[in-house]
């Protein structure tokens, strides 16, 4: 953008925010809506991107930019023909059999149309609006030169207006670069292949670069039109379920997360659930999904010690810290839950809270943290819609109880048992302490023998014996404990409701263990 331009918008952004009382600061929260609203679309993506934020400003604000809406005329398609053919590299006849003029989703950033590619299939073509990057990156920069004179007055809180300009400027390029959203989709359907009732649309990556995107079309049902879907013979209570415990998966396995599941952006289609507009997305370490679990497992038995803990994990000091006024305001917290049923819980209002608990304590969640609350706020208020018995708590507690026992099945070695057996053995049997000694030096490694040749022969059968046992004993608890966590996370196949491997495994530790006890009693030494 040239020099006049961003003189005529610095004057027009001053003239706009002294019309709405804003003279000495940043005032009311409603009139700043209005002001970026009456700025144009570059600002109402602003305030939209600003929204996923509440790390780096006040609530107040984050709750008043999530008002702002995406209501846009459409451009006129000849100049949006103009961008598609110059992206394109060639002509719209050349590349689509059909193509509607009239766009079907029109936004401040993006229109989306109907096409039919010449190798026959249905696609939606997504196009950049012409000169949108240029003017809301000039806008920003506008911004960047006002924010030593920026601050905001209807707060207590301090907000480092340059941090803010900054982390916005990232995300705008990313939110106008659409190879990102193509990536995001890619990454998705990759890892929700094995889930039968997810739908992932097929990107045409040959059709797509940064201003054009291209993937297939799904037609199906909004998730939120609960009428048509009953109509349509869905049972919308199993549709919940399954969008929660995808989404769980989302989070805390794959580490990657639809951060914007809002009712236009889930569609029932075929018996499926698919997500489309994959432009905000979260993305989760494996050591910050390990810390939120400690964090929400604190939460959920109310171990104020486990959550302060936790906090100072996950968040980013910002300044000094006061761990007794940290641990009080989680304290306080805590107070506001503590006569509620675990099945109440409100888990964004409570991630929501505790970010405001880390602000006052000079802690800052990181991003893909408040994205997460958004994320899960969004859902619980599209299950408000359709399912209004069901929480996200519902699903949560057998949905982690599942995974624990999942993970320790993964996780079962032969060290795990063998120590489970010693400590069982040691105190139902009551071995003899010498028999303990060798058992102990055994299992570490240090077991040595020091026998006279005299009897060699007899002693090596009685310690044969006695190991043989031990080793047998050993397989019969192993068969037990895994059998258990087998038929608890009840895998497999199943024979009357329950996992056919447990069964068997039980069988084949019954068997083993009668066998053990046979041995036992004819040797005449129990």
């Amino acid at each position: 953008m040239d020099n006049n331009y961003t003189k005529k918008r610095f004057k027009e952004i001053v003239s706009v925010a002294l019309k709405h009382g804003f003279k000495n600061g940043i005032g009311d929260p409603k009139e700043l809506r209005l002001v970026l609203e009456e700025l144009g679309p570059s600002f109402v993506k602003i305030g939209q991107i600003l929204s996923t934020r509440p790390d780096i400003l006040p609530i107040e604000y984050i709750n008043e930019f999530q008002k702002l809406q995406d209501d846009v005329s459409p451009e006129e398609f000849s100049i949006m023909k103009e961008v598609i053919e110059f992206e394109l590299q060639g002509s719209i006849d050349e590349i689509f059999t059909n193509f509607k003029k009239t766009p079907i989703a029109s936004a401040s950033l993006s229109e989306v149309y109907l096409a039919k590619l010449k190798t026959g299939e249905k696609v939606v073509v997504k196009v950049q609006r012409p000169f949108v990057k240029e003017k809301m990156l000039s806008d920003i920069q506008i911004l960047k030169k006002m924010a030593p004179f920026i601050n905001f007055t209807a707060t207590k809180e301090v907000v480092d207006m340059k941090k803010v300009i900054d982390e916005l400027s990232t995300a705008a390029e990313k939110e106008l670069n659409f190879i990102e959203e193509m990536n995001n989709i890619i990454k998705f359907k990759e890892n929700n292949m094995d889930v039968k009732f997810i739908t992932v649309p097929r990107v045409y990556e040959e059709y797509c670069t940064p201003r054009v995107l291209v993937m297939d079309y799904i037609s199906g049902i909004k998730i939120d039109n609960v009428d048509k879907l009953r109509e349509a013979g869905y049972d919308i209570h199993d549709i919940a379920t399954k969008i929660i415990y995808n989404y769980f998966k989302q989070v805390f396995e794959d580490g990657f997360f639809h951060a914007d599941p809002h009712p236009g952006n889930i569609l029932i289609y075929e018996n499926t659930i698919s997500y489309i507009d994959f432009g905000l997305m979260g993305n989760l370490s494996s050591s910050l999904r390990k810390k939120l679990n400690e964090f929400l497992a604190g939460a959920s038995t109310k171990d104020v010690d486990l959550m302060a803990k936790s906090i100072l994990k996950i968040g980013i000091k910002k300044g000094p810290i006061d761990l007794n006024r940290l641990y009080r305001d989680i304290e306080i917290l805590y107070s506001t839950y503590i006569d509620e049923a675990i099945h109440d819980y409100d888990i964004p209002q409570i991630l929501e809270e505790v970010i405001v608990v880390c602000k006052k304590n000079n802690i800052n969640m990181p991003h893909d943290i408040t994205l997460l609350i958004k994320g899960m706020m969004t859902l619980q208020a599209v299950l408000a819609k359709i399912d209004k018995d069901l929480t996200l708590m519902d699903i949560a507690i057998p949905y982690f109880k599942d995974r624990m026992v999942k993970e320790k099945i993964k996780d079962l070695n032969f060290t795990e048992i063998a120590a489970f057996l010693y400590s069982s053995i040691k105190s139902t049997f009551q071995l003899s302490t010498k028999v303990l000694d060798i058992i102990n030096a055994g299992l570490e490694g240090r077991l040595k023998l020091n026998l006279e040749l005299k009897d060699m022969e007899e002693n090596f059968n009685e310690i044969n014996k006695m190991v043989n046992r031990l080793i047998f004993a050993i397989i019969v608890a192993g068969l037990l404990v895994s059998s258990s966590l087998v038929i608890n996370a009840n895998i497999g196949l199943k024979i009357y409701g329950i996992s056919a491997i447990g069964i068997v495994g039980y069988l084949g530790a019954g068997l083993a263990g009668l066998l053990l006890l046979i041995s036992i009693i004819r040797s005449g030494k129990l």
